[in-house]
Order: structure tokens, then sequence, then C-alpha cells
């Protein structure tokens, strides 16, 4: 794996994706906990006791590709799939192939805008990212130059949620692309995009075959 412009692994290092799912469940309490019924300032020195610790092991680049089987990359540390980045739900995919991507998500309180709905704008985030993969998925990679999303219904969190994109056409580096984002058999946004084409080896695909 010499050749690949960016650090690849096999498979995704299970230490960091425990690492990863335990400050996401962190991440969580935190939002809930009853401030009368917690010590906040002692539970705060233990995670920067925790933070100190890791920050004295070193750092890298945050970009981290696990190579799959049967071929592609997931990215670790991308904040919308990736197991090893507490951001990151993440996203599981069902099917990536070259018609079409899907993938299930499910996003928890940390996610709140008005109550017991996902804000908005993590909302955008999973469709403009399981768009992006459509395209990679179709052979032409890209960056979003314009994303349009409808929102039709409140995203509900703590459900489980479906996420699916398609590659529509292509018009020169201009690749056209829609998906939507479903509770259930309920649309709850809709979007559209204009992706840029880029040369592959720029950057990594990162599509699971």
């Amino acid at each position: 794996m010499s050749e690949h412009p960016f650090p690849v692994v096999d498979g995704v290092p299970p230490g960091r994706a425990l690492l990863g799912s335990r400050i996401r469940e962190l991440i969580e309490a935190s939002v809930c906990v009853r401030d009368d019924e917690a010590d906040l300032t002692a539970a705060a020195s233990r995670v920067e006791a925790v933070t100190a610790a890791l920050r004295a092991a070193g750092s890298t680049r945050p970009l981290l590709l696990a190579a799959l089987e049967g071929g592609g990359h997931l990215s670790i540390n991308n904040p919308l799939e990736g197991p090893g980045n507490p951001l990151a739900p993440p996203l599981s995919w069902v099917r990536v192939g070259p018609d079409s991507v899907c993938a299930e998500v499910l996003l928890g309180a940390a996610h709140e805008g008005p109550p017991g709905r996902v804000h908005g704008g993590w909302v955008a985030a999973v469709l403009d990212h399981v768009l992006g993969r459509a395209t990679a998925a179709a052979g032409f990679p890209g960056m979003t130059a314009s994303l349009t999303v409808d929102y039709h219904h409140g995203t509900p969190y703590a459900v489980p949620l479906t996420a699916e994109a398609r590659l529509v056409h292509r018009d020169g580096r201009k690749l056209h692309a829609t998906g939507e984002l479903r509770a259930g058999d309920v649309v709850c946004a809709s979007a559209t995009a204009i992706l840029v084409h880029f040369s592959a080896d720029r950057f990594p695909v990162s599509t699971p075959d």
C-alpha cells in the first residue's frame, strides 16, 4: 500500500474505534445530565486528565484510511462515517454501488435542534456526505459546489434513519446528485447537489466497494 499518498491500515484499529464510541457516549451523557445530580467540575477534571494523556501520546494528521475487504477504503476519522471520530454518528453503509448508496444512521440528543428533532445542519451534513459518496461510487469523486436541502418533516433522533443518494447525471466536471433522509417510510428531508469532479490522484476515494 506504499503507493497510496495517505496512511492506510488494514481494518479499523479496535482501540481507536472503542475510544470514539466511549467519547460519543460521554458527549450524549454530558448534554443530558442534571446539574443537581452530578459533580460536573469533578467530571471535567477527569476528562481534562484523559485529554492531557492523549495529547502527550503525540499527534498526527487526522486523515487515516482503513483498507476494506473487497477493495476501497473507509475514512476512520471522518466526521460523518468515521468510527474513530466522536463527532461522527457514525453512518453505517448498507449498500454502496455504481447506481446508488444507502446508509443507516442513529442520531442522538447531542444532535438536537428543535425539541425532539435533529438540528437541520446535521440533516444537511448527512445528506451532503451520502451525495458525495454516491458520485464517488459511480467513479466520479467530487467536492460539493452547491447543496439545496428541502425539509419536509422534523427529523427525529434516537430512531433509525435511512439516507440514500444517487448520481443523476454528469455534465463535464459537474456532477448532479439527489438524495433523501427517511425515518421509516417518512421522508424527512431531500436534497439536490452539484459537485465538481476532481482527479482521483489529488484526494483518496474512500468508497467501500
